[in-house]
């Protein structure tokens, strides 16, 4: 599919937001507020057969109370998909999007109405520019908008192929070819594959809980020529969808699914394996110094109580820890799971100062220092190792080989949606350790008193 650059909207006339009083869902009358050493096996060549939507929630982690938006076309405006459209929103023309009284109400020109939901069902080809506090985006696809508590749900449907070219953009952006295919593959089979982590009106959201999303103004000729190369390319094992996650950075090793989150199954296609790529990768290793203090405190906000200290616990054969002990003032411990461990230290100390939970740690004075490897769970494809790999000379599919052992590259129409799905926490070599043959290892050295 051809993704148009030529979309983008000049509007000077953005107005300065206020809030707005709510009224019941009804007419309101007529006042206006202006891979590696194994191949991937592909399957098939034909196109997919019919273009598809991902639902996605946009705005997600800025809690919208209110939204303003343009659009290149006329929308037409429903209150539900099966009725005619209410009226339509002039292209280049501003409405507004409100809370109300419990429900979303949206103000244009002479038209004010205000509903449970509101369905914006933009052409295909338009460009709709939102903004709200902190963000303005441009867009492709319908939209729904419903309130949601103190804030709007918006939702935006796209055609699969343009979020695909949008995902590579934000959670790419490398200067390789090869990579950004892989990307986009990975991107595809994991936003077909959705998540259930979520209610039926949207299956992603528009972060790192999902896949990070900016709609149409974060796409690139690179990440578009991406998508197009791989249009309608996914990962199955066994003809089903894998879990087609991804991270940062391995440090010189990736890992097993079930050493990071809690997985009665161990996905074939998710092992952890040795990674040379991965060196390139400007976290390959790390080493932060941070206030004990602060450590600390988050620690005992995270899990209550008095933290004195902790010590490192079991490690995974990759190398990545999976429990860490808290030192009580009594002189007890208590083991914690070492991602909560890392997200309750970013919280207090900053997000980087554990880049994963592959660390040794020392006390220096009144301060903490962590000497790590990589950025992020470790499971699935290294972005940075894609690149390194590119840069060596490997296509995409020796991309997806190496990190997705044994899965098959085919097309949509031959893939099947799997039974189950993982359960997955955000997180948003020059000579690695050698893996060892035991399921873990355990590290007990006091750190900190």
């Amino acid at each position: 599919m051809h993704l148009s650059t030529n979309c983008s909207i000049s509007v000077a006339f953005w107005l300065a937001f206020t809030y707005m009083l709510r009224t019941p869902a009804r007419w309101l009358g007529c006042s206006a507020i202006a891979v590696g050493a194994v191949g991937l096996l592909l399957v098939g060549s034909a196109p997919v057969a019919q273009a598809q939507d991902v639902r996605v929630r946009i705005f997600d982690r800025l809690s919208p109370r209110q939204v303003e938006l343009v659009s290149s076309r006329r929308i037409p405006v429903h209150t539900s998909p099966e009725r005619a459209p209410l009226f339509h929103i002039e292209p280049g023309s501003i409405a507004q999007l409100s809370l109300y009284r419990g429900d979303v109400r949206i103000e244009h020109g002479s038209h004010r109405i205000a509903a449970s939901t509101l369905y914006l069902n933009a052409p295909s080809r338009a460009a709709t520019t939102m903004r709200t506090a902190g963000a303005q985006r441009s867009y492709t696809g319908a939209f729904e908008v419903r309130p949601d508590g103190e804030t709007l749900e918006v939702v935006n449907a796209v055609p699969l192929e343009q979020y695909v070219a949008s995902v590579v953009a934000s959670e790419y952006g490398l200067d390789d070819v090869e990579g950004a295919k892989a990307m986009a593959v990975v991107a595809r089979t994991y936003a077909v594959r959705g998540s259930d982590k979520f209610d039926g009106a949207y299956t992603h959201v528009d972060h790192t809980i999902s896949q990070v999303y900016r709609g149409l103004s974060a796409i690139t000729d690179a990440s578009r020529a991406a998508a197009q190369a791989t249009e309608g390319e996914v990962l199955t094992y066994n003809s089903h969808l894998i879990e087609a996650v991804y991270f940062s950075s391995s440090g010189g090793h990736t890992a097993n699914n079930e050493n990071v989150w809690d997985a009665s199954e161990e996905l074939p296609y998710l092992r952890g394996r040795q990674d040379p790529y991965d060196s390139v990768a400007p976290h390959h290793t790390w080493q932060t110094s941070v206030s004990r203090a602060a450590v600390l405190r988050g620690l005992e906000r995270q899990f209550g109580g008095s933290v004195r200290g902790f010590y490192l616990g079991d490690a995974s054969p990759s190398g990545r820890l999976l429990t860490l002990e808290l030192l009580r003032p009594s002189g007890d411990r208590e083991s914690v799971e070492a991602g909560a461990f890392r997200r309750a230290v970013n919280r207090a100390a900053g997000r980087e100062v554990l880049r994963s939970t592959w660390f040794e740690a020392r006390r220096q004075g009144s301060r903490y220092v962590f000497d790590g490897r990589g950025y992020g769970h470790g499971v699935g494809m290294s972005q940075w190792g894609a690149h390194g790999m590119a840069q060596a000379g490997r296509s995409y599919r020796d991309i997806l080989a190496f990190y997705y052992q044994g899965a098959t590259l085919t097309q949509l129409d031959n893939a099947e949606q799997p039974p189950a799905q993982l359960a997955l926490d955000e997180t948003d070599p020059e000579e690695p350790p050698p893996a060892s043959s035991a399921s873990t290892r355990s590290r007990s050295g006091r750190i900190g008193w």
